[in-house]
């Protein structure tokens, strides 16, 4: 097969795929793309006090931390989990507080070393928007689908 312009026939196993010079890190690692502004709050946070620390914090997730001594978190509560909560709450028989323990999820978890391709497949695994980053076994940072949007977007050429 002769070679056409940069492309060349490559012999490779089945495991591999021709991958073009300026696209050898379309898949950067976690570290690169991840926030480390990370705000918190406790299991036992109303609603409504979440929704305002969201807004007041400009965040959309919001890691679940079960006490000040522990640095490990697995649990995370994204806007529209609070705004499904609110709006569940407000039932046929009257109002039942819930709080952020009632509508958190598991949350999947990377450290700064993996691909963000790593993230993105947690992401849609678990149908979640968001992962959390835990580096040395403490929460480090979080990952969200915008933020995979964003570095994909700064991966394409553009048009000449």
């Amino acid at each position: 097969m002769a070679a056409s312009g940069p492309w060349e026939a490559v012999a490779m196993t089945l495991t591999e795929r021709p991958v073009r010079p300026e696209a050898a890190d379309d898949d950067p690692a976690v570290r690169s793309v991840m926030s480390t502004y990370l705000v918190g709050i406790v299991p036992g946070a109303s609603l409504r006090v979440a929704l305002r620390l969201m807004v007041a914090r400009h965040v959309r997730h919001l890691p679940v931390i079960d006490g000040p001594a522990d640095r490990r978190c697995h649990r995370l509560v994204a806007e529209a989990d609070v705004l499904r909560g609110l709006v569940a709450s407000h039932g046929p028989f009257g109002t039942a507080p819930l709080h952020v323990e009632d509508v958190a999820r598991t949350a999947g978890v990377v450290g700064p070393v993996d691909r963000l391709s790593d993230a993105a497949r947690i992401m849609h695994e678990t149908g979640a928007d968001a992962v959390l980053v835990e580096d040395r076994g403490e929460l480090a940072g979080i990952v969200t689908v915008r933020d995979v949007v964003a570095a994909s977007a700064r991966g394409v050429p553009r048009p000449r």
